[in-house]
């Protein structure tokens, strides 16, 4: 897996989105300094910890295409074919027993922060912008492929105040 990749990659899907990297990592609940040093390349490995909040917050992201670039940036949404009778919610709330005053007064604010979110939805639902900007971002790394940089020196500083260096392929 190529890291670069990986944060050219991301760099896209949050652009998709319209979002900024600090709302991203707040959707995501991932600390804003780790998604920056993520996406400038100074962290070389996104663990499977983010990858996961990132998963949870944007499930149709395809982790295939994260990571390794393989298929399309976005997976379909999940067939809802439950039987309602048969497999009953247990976890949902009943009609009988409604909140209460203190219940509805902590979740207030859930609107707002949902309305970043429904943005990206809306956005996610464009099949064809998505499509573009997936083949766009393909065309970036395949450059990055073709012109890859390679080390031409190296040199080991002792610390007796002598050095050496080293020519790779030589």
């Amino acid at each position: 897996m190529n890291e670069d990749n990986v944060a050219i990659r991301l760099k896209g899907f949050i652009d998709e989105m319209g979002l900024t990297n600090s709302q991203f990592a707040d959707q995501c609940g991932i600390p804003r300094p780790s998604l920056s040093q993520i996406l400038t390349g100074r962290n070389k490995k996104i663990s499977d910890v983010i990858v996961g909040q990132i998963h949870t917050a944007y499930p149709r992201l395809s982790v295939l295409w994260l990571l390794f670039g393989e298929g399309d940036m976005l997976v379909a949404p999940p067939r809802e074919s439950r039987d309602e009778e048969n497999f009953p919610n247990l976890f949902s709330e009943q009609p009988n027993n409604p909140p209460n005053v203190s219940e509805i007064e902590k979740y207030s604010n859930l609107n707002a922060l949902n309305e970043g979110r429904n943005i990206a939805q809306s956005r996610i639902n464009n099949g064809n912008q998505v499509d573009s900007k997936s083949i766009e971002l393909q065309m970036e790394i395949e450059k990055m492929r073709k012109n890859p940089r390679k080390v031409v020196q190296i040199t080991v500083y002792y610390d007796d105040s002598t050095f050496e260096t080293f020519y790779p392929g030589k």
